[in-house]
């Protein structure tokens, strides 16, 4: 405050009052209000849809809104799943205790469903279950390989994802829509001539060639 005429803190709102040039004093209004005093609102806070639940209720206050939640949901706009809460006038998270405490909640919850679904058992065996593809779940094994899978454009006859990388070729898995059958039907090199080998590793890339050394396997 500043000067007498705002000892009596008129403004109203947040209104932050100040001295008149000309005699008397000025509120500058927060956002949302206006008048002498900051007493009215100008701005229904409703019509941007901040409640973030479709059953949630919006209402609009001076300079500012509440969410009234229905069961099960918190928060300013109702947007935190408690399993434990009544309902009605959501309220803001304060503190970070709070939020963890939110989080924890909420994640448990989508642990439970995982265990539902029987995740746990589906996890890692090379089938994309989409009900398990969550962080809760681990995120089905990588099955889904975080959310994409990758079996989406395999049109072979047989279950590729079932002898991916077995180390047995499958000529009908073997296409970049089946990841090429986890290389499965790659050529295995043989070792290097054992006659080569130590020679060829010690002039490797030295700038000449060596012919018994100019192949694949060395």
């Amino acid at each position: 405050f500043s000067g007498y005429d705002c000892d009596s803190d008129p403004c109203q709102n947040g209104g932050i009052c100040r001295i008149s040039d000309a005699e008397g004093y000025v509120c500058d209004c927060a956002v949302g209000t206006t008048g002498i005093n900051c007493e009215n609102d100008s701005m229904n806070e409703c019509d941007s849809n901040p409640c973030q639940h479709p059953d949630a209720d919006c209402r609009d206050k001076l300079g500012d809104y509440a969410c009234y939640c229905p069961p099960k949901h918190t928060g300013k706009n109702c947007e935190i799943y408690d399993r434990n809460s009544p309902g009605g006038l959501g309220r803001a998270i304060e503190t970070k205790e709070d939020f963890n405490r939110f989080y924890q909640a909420d994640l448990e919850r989508l642990r439970q469903q995982c265990a539902t679904n029987k995740c746990p058992y589906k996890k890692g065996n090379r089938r994309c279950d989409e009900e398990c593809n969550t962080y809760a779940c681990d995120f089905d094994g990588n099955d889904c390989s975080l959310g994409i899978n990758p079996w989406a454009n395999c049109t072979a006859p047989i279950k590729c994802w079932e002898h991916f990388g077995d180390g047995i070729c499958n000529e009908e898995c073997n296409t970049p829509q089946c990841l090429f059958d986890g290389r499965d039907c790659e050529r295995k090199l043989q070792p290097c001539n054992p006659i080569y080998d130590a020679y060829c590793q010690k002039h490797y890339a030295n700038g000449h060639c060596d012919y018994g050394c100019n192949n694949a396997e060395c």
